[in-house]
């Protein structure tokens, strides 16, 4: 797993964009800097673009993995931070982990939402 995260000053967004082989280790390293970023910034969205990272979890991981986002952002005081996750059309089954993720987030008072297109990502995330 590769990511790369940038600033988008202008819209004042973290944009980070991962790709390859889904690995905890990486994404948990990835997470980190995002937060690390938008501590150092201010900057209060976050647009993960994960269109090419691939990945099957099962359910309970998925559960897990939205108990420690929450975890990870208490430790930056950041669980505010809006944060819009792109994901691929092309695996059908996707969409349901995906949902089920945003749900999971959003009840542990996490800003979260799920998209299948950038713009509409994009849009949420600068709506006020």
């Amino acid at each position: 797993m590769e990511y790369l995260i940038r600033l988008d000053e202008e819209n004042k967004i973290v944009i980070a964009v991962a790709r390859g082989e889904w690995d905890s280790g990486v994404d948990d390293t990835m997470i980190r800097r995002i937060m690390e970023m938008v501590d150092t910034t201010g900057m209060q969205k976050v647009l993960l673009d994960i269109r090419e990272l691939r990945f099957k979890l099962p359910m309970v991981q998925i559960f897990e993995r939205a108990k420690e986002m929450r975890a990870e952002r208490q430790k930056f005081n950041k669980t505010s931070a809006k944060a819009a996750i792109v994901y691929s059309t092309e695996d059908t089954g996707l969409e349901e982990d995906m949902l089920f993720f945003e749900t999971a987030a959003r009840n542990r008072s996490l800003p979260y939402q799920v998209f299948k297109d950038v713009e509409e990502a994009m849009d949420w995330l600068l709506r006020p």
